[in-house]
């Protein structure tokens, strides 16, 4: 019932307008309604609460009564209303996500399957694919290159011509440490020994005592020069060898394309081989790495790398190093085989398996 005391009269014509044609009797019902009854039913109640948040403002609550449909005081939607939604609802299922999910255009090209888009899409991948492994080519030349050059060029540039200004306000700067003394003076008792077998062989004219002394001292000022020259050899090696270890750490540590384009092509390439070459791969490096036999090669290692940058290792710290670093080692790629490698590729953690047994 709509008076002009109670509503004005756009309220009551836009409700009339509402539920003439949500009944079907006036304008159609809009087409996301019909599709789903709840929409509806979410339509109506938004509707309904916009309606009375006007009114609100309106009048006052005692300026007007209820209107919602003829003997429906308590604001439920009318009888109506109701069987027009359970119509609606019998068109098509409430529930549409229990139908199963069947991708028949899927179906369709793999039975019957449109050669020339197919043919496409292959081409168009192996030219990318081409495309990346050359990019991937031209970044891997610059991880080698531009590190070494930047070391190169910090090392001669910066570090000797600093080692050359201390040396000349400090003699003593590069001097000798112990065990390089100890070895310098074997190797002098070496040529005294060479010189003395060369006499008495007569291949060599006999030395009295000062000739002797003379010899040793020009051969002991030689063997000193070439150690103090090596001191400064592996200071420089480390600043390089440092500088370049930067140089490349930042240039990966960089989220750009060329990285994960070099990280794709690795994957692809590794994917791409056969689950023996595989298992066969994995075996060479972790028997080179890991094996029985790895011990000399791991304390030969560490002498050569602590010899380029001039340390001095004892041997007990050498055999602490080889005893715990390939152990973990050994254990962190048997938890990579059990997790990772038996989940991404079973067939090669089986044939690895095999060939590991024999």
């Amino acid at each position: 019932m709509c008076t002009s005391g109670l509503l004005s009269q756009e309220l009551c014509q836009r409700k009339r307008n509402f539920a003439s044609g949500l009944l079907g009797t006036g304008r159609p019902v809009p087409k996301n309604l019909q599709d789903d009854p709840f929409a509806a039913e979410k339509y109506w109640q938004d509707w309904e609460s916009g309606l009375n948040g006007k009114v609100h403002h309106d009048r006052p609550p005692s300026d007007w009564d209820g209107w919602d449909a003829p003997g429906a005081g308590d604001g439920t939607p009318p009888t109506d209303y109701i069987r027009s939604r359970r119509a609606l609802g019998r068109n098509e299922p409430r529930d549409e996500y229990i139908r199963p999910i069947i991708d028949s255009r899927g179906i369709r090209q793999r039975l019957s399957p449109q050669e020339d888009a197919t043919e496409d899409y292959l081409r168009d991948e192996f030219e990318l694919n081409q495309w990346e492994s050359r990019q991937s080519l031209k970044f891997s030349a610059i991880l080698i290159v531009v590190p070494l050059i930047i070391g190169y060029v910090i090392s001669r540039s910066l570090a000797e011509p600093t080692f050359v200004l201390m040396e000349r306000f400090n003699p003593e700067f590069f001097e000798l440490s112990d065990r390089q003394k100890v070895e310098g003076a074997h190797e002098v008792h070496v040529h005294e020994l060479r010189l003395r077998m060369g006499a008495s062989i007569g291949r060599a004219p006999p030395l009295d005592d000062e000739e002797m002394w003379s010899e040793l001292h020009h051969e002991a000022v030689e063997i000193q020069e070439q150690m103090i020259t090596r001191n400064k050899g592996a200071i420089l090696n480390l600043v390089s060898d440092s500088t370049s270890a930067l140089s490349l750490f930042g240039i990966l540590v960089q989220d750009t394309e060329d990285r994960l384009m070099l990280f794709r092509t690795m994957g692809r390439i590794f994917s791409g081989l056969s689950d023996t070459a595989k298992a066969f791969i994995i075996i060479a490096v972790t028997d080179i790495l890991l094996g029985y036999h790895s011990e000399e090669g791991w304390t030969a290692a560490i002498r050569m790398l602590t010899g380029h940058y001039g340390y001095e290792t004892e041997e007990s710290s050498i055999f602490i190093f080889v005893a715990i670093v390939p152990v973990t080692m050994d254990a962190l790629f048997k938890y990579w085989i059990f997790k990772g490698l038996n989940r991404r590729n079973p067939a090669a953690a089986v044939t690895l398996r095999q060939m590991d047994r024999h």
